[in-house]
């Protein structure tokens, strides 16, 4: 049975959160209920959603969340903290309450993930592990759906793991692929560890071995003589073909299907339409050709559209009958497209341009002695710094089974089709929109803990796979594309707007010398 992640366990926190920690249990404050939520302010690679993923592991870190003894004496080495606080981090377990979004839904912008309702110990020391846990899975898993999409739901192998941030990075980021579009992985481990499926060809260096490349083939044909890929841009892109082609005819004559071929460099474009005109005249219905050299969303699409425009073009076509010495008079593009399987390794594996994700977790409230919440604001000049204050909920109105807002409000408030209301853009005040054609309300998030009880029965990785494939199908079209996508709101309800106003104005009179900007 795969084991867990070692590193994930009490100690994966940084030291100003024990420091914090000391302070409060010093301050006779620690056991005070607070709520925490997690969000991010600005959707990655220019696009308007994330791909919610990690909560597994966050789940698994706060079940077994505890510090040994050596762990223990670990911190008593750095003669910060004296014997009493560490008896006392000794019995720390996680007692609160946990609601999430479940893995694989669309989170957008500014709407709460995920809220931790405990003691003021025991929701700060997990502040750290959490956005390690949560960032950068949904990073990757919302990169992969980005690359699914533009590949135009073609199969997208991720091809990551030597190109990735250490071993932990690229464990992470395959599941997270997996779960955001990706159809398998290089990484055996991850297919150990989870069950992904794997996939592979071979590499350069396998043909270099041989005398030549069609001996390579020939060889790889009868060790795999149902599964057989050729790599074909070795030497010369265009013999690597005509080899695969022969190899592939002798196998077919055994009752051997080899898969196809995979093109790692040169002009991609051109030498997919070659191969597939190559094919149709070998009447090799079945080759497939994979695509590779450091591919992304952007260059997938590109390839599409050249691929589309490129066969339209009678000077094209005449360059496409000199290569092959037979003439061409049509080609159909999506002909083309659908032999096409894309390797996808270092933009998706790592997040290319983007290798991060800007997720927080912020204190929303704290819960008085008389048992009323007391909210809590981060105050900034910049409407879209500002946190959303106390206790609320979100709900997500649909038409016709596509997202047609995120709505923020008081957790009384009632929301149903039917009952037009206003909506306000929390960065633009002035900006409202009456919501009136909505036939569906969902309510995101679900309870994961309850005082410190797992009430959730986490799904199988398939599942999860499944789920983000039927949550993403409700964003638009127009709202995935690459350039200027078509906005997703998020809105806040006139009555939570009035709540947070009062909020920010009791936070802006109350004192320095009292709490400050960040209290009320």
């Amino acid at each position: 049975m795969p084991t867990a992640n070692p590193f994930i366990n009490a100690l994966l926190t940084d030291f100003y959160q024990l420091t914090m920690l000391s302070a409060y249990y010093k301050s006779a404050q620690h056991r005070r209920r607070v709520a925490f939520e997690y969000f991010y302010r600005s959707a990655p690679f220019g696009g308007l959603y994330a791909i919610f993923v990690g909560l597994h592991d966050l789940i698994h870190y706060l079940q077994h969340f505890a510090f040994s003894e050596e762990q223990i004496a670990y911190l008593r080495s750095l003669n910060t903290f004296d014997e009493d606080f560490l008896a006392h981090l000794r019995d720390l377990r996680f007692t609160g309450d946990l609601e999430s979004i479940r893995e694989g839904e669309v989170l957008l912008p500014g709407v709460y993930g995920l809220r931790v309702t405990a003691a003021l110990e025991e929701a700060q020391i997990i502040e750290s592990a959490l956005l390690n846990l949560i960032n950068f899975p949904t990073l990757i898993a919302t990169k992969a759906a980005h690359v699914k999409f533009n590949a135009e739901e073609k199969t997208v192998l991720e091809f990551g793991l030597r190109r990735a941030q250490g071993a932990d990075g690229a464990m992470t980021a395959s599941r997270a692929a997996y779960i955001g579009g990706a159809d398998a992985t290089s990484n055996v481990l991850a297919g150990f560890q989870y069950g992904i499926p794997v996939a592979g060809t071979h590499a350069h260096s396998y043909v270099m071995f041989f005398p030549d490349e069609l001996s390579a083939f020939e060889r790889y044909a009868q060790v795999f003589p149902n599964s057989a890929l050729f790599l074909v841009d070795t030497y010369d892109v265009y013999q690597g073909l005509q080899n695969a082609i022969r190899v592939a005819h002798e196998m077919k004559a055994q009752g051997k299907q080899a898969r196809g071929v995979r093109i790692d460099s040169g002009d991609l474009v051109y030498w997919s339409i070659v191969a597939h005109v190559l094919f149709e005249r070998a009447g090799l219905p079945e080759m497939r050709i994979v695509l590779s050299n450091d591919l992304n969303e952007r260059s997938i699409a590109l390839i599409h559209n050249e691929i589309r425009r490129s066969v339209r073009d009678e000077g094209y076509l005449r360059e496409i009958s000199l290569q092959i010495g037979a003439k061409v008079d049509k080609i159909s593009a999506e002909a083309v497209i659908d032999r096409l399987v894309f390797g996808v390794g270092t933009d998706l594996i790592t997040g290319g341009n983007q290798s991060s994700l800007g997720g927080v977790y912020k204190l929303i409230g704290v819960q008085a002695p008389d048992g009323t919440w007391r909210p809590r604001i981060k105050v900034s000049a910049q409407p879209e710094k500002m946190t959303n204050p106390g206790m609320k909920k979100v709900v997500r109105l649909l038409r016709n089974g596509f997202l047609v807002a995120d709505i923020i409000a008081l957790p009384e408030e009632e929301i149903a089709p039917g009952q037009p209301f206003v909506g306000i853009n929390p960065s633009n005040p002035n900006q409202q929109t009456t919501y009136r054609d909505f036939d569906q309300v969902e309510t995101l998030h679900v309870p994961i803990f309850e005082q410190g009880k797992l009430v959730y029965t986490p799904p199988s990785l398939p599942e999860v796979k499944a789920y983000a494939q039927q949550r993403m199908r409700t964003i638009r079209l127009e709202s995935r594309r690459l350039e200027n996508p078509h906005t997703l709101k998020v809105s806040l309800t006139e009555r939570y707007f009035a709540y947070k106003q009062a909020v920010i104005q009791a936070a802006m009179q109350r004192p320095l010398e009292q709490g400050g900007k960040d209290a009320v």
